[in-house]
């Protein structure tokens, strides 16, 4: 699903949420170990803040989303890629929606965070890669090297995203495939 289609599911729900918001603390929970469905679910339409009435309308997109979302992450070809918006729109409202992104990334992983949770250094590095990029700064002028720096950050953020998945889930590189959970 891209961010067009997930802006598009959550004005058909009548919810504000940010499609990049999303998918980052959706990567973020799946990246702290298994889930079930239905608890994922559960999360997101809090997350969501969906109404009953809604998340069943919702249902069957989201389970679509979500079982997307991890496969990407799963895949060992490393095509994850974060939803962000297409490059058609200004730079600046691209880097608010990586911040946005990586911001509720660190909230996916928080929320998935168990009281034996424990990291290496490069994993400790690449989680506060990320909160530095969520501080990210619109305050200036755009040009060429603007958008070659966007370039550079999005695939720093597809690396470390993976980097992390990898670590807290050894069992997605030893199947060396998509998995059902």
């Amino acid at each position: 699903m891209t961010f067009e289609q997930l802006e598009d599911l959550f004005f058909k729900l009548r919810v504000k949420a940010d499609p990049s918001g999303f998918h980052g603390f959706l990567c973020g929970r799946l990246c702290c170990g298994k889930i079930p469905l239905d608890q994922l679910i559960e999360t997101s339409t809090g997350w969501l803040g969906l109404t009953e009435e809604q998340a069943d309308g919702a249902s069957y997109p989201l389970r679509d989303f979500y079982e997307a979302a991890l496969t990407s992450l799963e895949d060992v070809s490393f095509l994850f890629q974060p939803v962000l918006p297409d490059d058609e729109l200004p730079l600046p409202e691209r880097l608010v929606a990586v911040g946005q992104w990586c911001s509720n990334y660190l909230s996916g992983v928080g929320d998935g965070m168990t009281d034996g949770f424990a990291v290496s250094d490069d994993v400790k590095e690449a989680l506060e890669d990320i909160s530095a990029i969520a501080q990210v700064s619109v305050d200036f002028e755009t040009d060429d090297d603007g958008e070659r720096d966007y370039s550079e950050l999005v695939e720093y953020i597809r690396i470390a995203v993976q980097l992390i998945f990898s670590e807290l889930h050894p069992e997605a590189e030893a199947n060396a495939g998509p998995t059902v959970h």
